[in-house]
């Protein structure tokens, strides 16, 4: 009956939403974003960012691509494409590398680098974002 319920709790918990809270950066300007992506399995999700300035925001859909094997979401794969106030546009590629979270870059409109982490965790998305900022720095 255990092994039942815990069965059950993960075909509930692929077939529905889940909601991460993201951080990231643009590379190309170097601007830092915050906000959620909602990703589902067989329907899509969403995203939305905005910069820590506050002066872009970005929304858009999401969808996992590739499910995980086994009883884990470790190793689903997906992608979220957004546009941006000011007429920008960006799509990232992410794949999940823990069971509360994982990364994803992409490109923008200009050319531009796009890379976000999310997790469950607000203060873990933001501390792997502000990581990989100051590893840009030191390079």
């Amino acid at each position: 009956m255990k092994k039942l319920a815990i069965v059950a709790l993960v075909a509930f918990g692929l077939a529905g939403c889940v909601q991460y809270k993201v951080a990231g950066m643009f590379e190309g300007d170097g601007r830092a974003f915050v906000g959620t992506v909602m990703v589902g399995i067989g329907h899509g999700g969403s995203i939305e960012v905005t910069s820590l300035d506050g002066t872009l925001h970005c929304t858009g859909t999401s969808q996992v691509t590739k499910m995980a094997s086994g009883y884990s979401s470790v190793g689903a794969q997906g992608r979220a494409e957004a546009t941006c106030n000011d007429g920008s546009t960006f799509k990232v590629d992410f794949v999940q590398s823990s069971e509360s979270g994982g990364s994803g870059q992409g490109i923008d409109s200009n050319g531009g680098i796009v890379t976000l982490f999310f997790d469950t965790s607000d203060s873990m998305a933001r501390t792997r974002m502000d990581r990989q900022r100051l590893d840009a720095l030191v390079q």
